[in-house]
């Protein structure tokens, strides 16, 4: 192995997992080393979502730019191993865009991981560690290592399952399209739940006028009291960025859709779903704002419906719980 590349000291089942050591004293930029095995990382990611990137900063124990006091040098140390490992994440965020959304832990560890005396400055403790996993689920924190709080509001999840059961669609006059889509949100980490939503929308398209609103409304509240989630068309999906019900109230949803059908149907959609989120950039640090939640999902299956035709529509969801 070259000088400056060493095994991890977390034990983890990443795939491709290493520890960049001898970062210069005092300094954050990378090593030619470090940069040859990013390279060769980075042509070994899947072209698809289904990978994760953990990654932690370490300092000596020395301290730098002059700072003799333990304190001092602790806070420094923990700010210089932030910048190391946001130099490597950086890196590859430049030439793989897919990287953000996928760093699922970054942290700085500053020097308390040390294993020399004070004062000490050896290269394996100037470092940071890249562990890459191929999986759909997120990967648990290695031993000895603190799952990171959430950010506000809670903790988020990125796998989710999608379904349409049912859609109101009628046209108040020509080229305008009123719709109303029940849309139920499976969160398929643990704890598993469901959890339906009303997506209204006004959209320009094309439908064939069904029954009248007021016998519509009579029905989406009838269906509503008898919700089947076993005989529901699913579809699974890993989220843009890590969502929880909460932020789903109010977000907004655009659904393409053509179906046909006065009664249970075959609906043909896709949908795209968005608002804003508290999320963790892939530095760690947490920022509030609109966020995609999920892009073009295929949510076509089986549903009821009233109305036929097609339309692109998008309005607020609004929870049905």
């Amino acid at each position: 192995m070259a000088d400056r590349l060493r095994p991890p000291r977390l034990q983890t089942d990443a795939a491709r997992k290493i520890r960049l050591i001898d970062f210069e004293t005092g300094k954050a930029t990378l090593q030619p080393e470090h940069i040859d095995w990013l390279d060769q990382t980075l042509g070994f990611l899947p072209a698809t979502r289904e990978f994760w990137v953990d990654l932690f900063g370490y300092a000596s124990k020395l301290g730098f730019r002059g700072v003799n006091d333990p304190r001092g040098s602790a806070a420094l140390n923990q700010t210089l191993s932030f910048e190391r490992a946001s130099e490597v994440v950086r890196y590859m965020e430049k030439r793989n865009k897919l990287v953000t959304p996928r760093v699922r832990r970054f942290l700085a560890r500053g020097d308390e991981d040390a294993k020399g005396p004070a004062g000490d400055d050896s290269p394996e403790e100037r470092a940071v560690e890249v562990h890459i996993f191929l999986a759909k689920m997120p990967p648990k924190p290695p031993p000895g290592v603190e799952e990171e709080a959430p950010c506000p509001g809670g903790k988020r999840y990125m796998k989710w399952s999608v379904a349409t059961p049912f859609g109101v669609t009628f046209t108040p006059f020509p080229g305008l399209v009123v719709t109303g889509n029940v849309v139920v949100f499976r969160r398929d980490e643990a704890p598993v739940a469901h959890r339906p939503y009303l997506s209204p929308g006004v959209g320009v398209g094309f439908s064939y006028s069904g029954p009248k609103l007021s016998k519509i409304k009579d029905m989406i509240k009838n269906f509503l009291g008898h919700f089947n989630y076993s005989g529901m068309s699913f579809s699974s999906v890993t989220a843009e960025t890590a969502f929880n019900f909460r932020d789903l109230d109010g977000a907004t949803c655009q659904i393409i859709s053509a179906g046909g059908g006065i009664g249970p149907g075959y609906q043909k959609a896709r949908l795209d779903v968005s608002g804003k989120v508290w999320f963790k950039q892939s530095n760690g640090k947490c920022f509030f704002s609109t966020r995609e939640f999920l892009t073009n999902v295929d949510t076509s299956g089986k549903d009821l419906q009233l109305g036929v035709g097609g339309s692109a529509v998008g309005g607020p969801l609004i929870d049905l719980s």
